[in-house]
């Protein structure tokens, strides 16, 4: 793998994510995203991702020769989402001769949702497209807490580790009002990322999903770059890519 040509400096990350509908791209540098761009694009996704990473690079007034390393979310998520975003980086790589890193968009979630204090372990979220979700545990310093497994929300509170006791749980990403509800008639309190801590007593927080984007993924991997940790530019899948969601009959 390729180093970068000056090492004392910060990382120039141009990072892809394209694990749910929502694509992204974010330009990474001088420790702070530069600039990102975000589409709307259920299929179709080789098509939109490249112009959105031109238009990111342009907007950061970067050019692909300043970039030091690709970063592409790994998943979990849609498997054809997953494919796109990680051919693209490899691609970017090939093309530029730049080390490529993989980074699992459930620990971008953790690591940019954390909660500011340091005190509450965290429940991070992502949608199967086939009725569970993708979750992950993570203690207060958001290390991973076992590994990623599928449930039905409805079965979440009874799988939280042991080492947690009863504390109060962080839920980040896809279904938090579902969780949180599911969490409270469980006799736990919960606080949504972003949001405050909810009881049993609390009435309906009306809490948007938060989802992953490319701008979580750079800086998971500049935080990573720090620490020497490299991932590679596979995909994480945690189901056969043939059980994702049924296409629409055609007419």
């Amino acid at each position: 793998m390729k180093t970068p040509k000056r090492p004392d400096a910060l990382p120039v990350i141009l990072a892809f994510e394209a694990s749910t509908n929502q694509l992204s791209v974010a330009v990474y540098a001088d420790g702070m995203i530069r600039a990102m761009k975000l589409a709307e694009a259920a299929f179709g996704q080789a098509a939109s991702l490249v112009p959105l990473a031109v238009s990111a690079l342009a907007e950061a007034d970067i050019g692909f020769a300043m970039i030091s390393h690709v970063a592409a979310g790994r998943g979990p998520g849609s498997f054809t989402g997953l494919r796109v975003s990680l051919a693209a980086a490899k691609g970017v790589c090939l093309a530029h001769d730049l080390p490529g890193l993989g980074i699992s968009g459930l620990e971008a979630l953790a690591y940019s949702c954390g909660d500011e204090e340091g005190d509450l372990p965290i429940l991070c979220l992502a949608d199967t497209r086939r009725g569970n979700v993708y979750a992950q545990f993570f203690a207060v310093d958001m290390t991973p807490q076992g590994d990623i497994f599928e449930a039905q929300i409805e079965q979440l509170p009874l799988l939280v580790p042991s080492a947690f006791g009863q504390e109060a749980i962080l839920l980040a990403g896809y279904g938090g009002q579902a969780a949180a509800a599911a969490f409270i008639s469980a006799g736990r309190q919960v606080r949504l990322a972003g949001g405050r801590m909810i009881s049993a007593d609390a009435a309906d927080q009306g809490v948007d999903d938060i989802s992953v984007d490319a701008g979580m993924i750079a800086r998971l991997a500049a935080h990573h770059l720090a620490r020497d940790k490299i991932s590679p530019l596979t995909p994480l899948y945690l189901a056969d890519p043939r059980l994702g969601p049924k296409k629409k009959a055609s007419a």
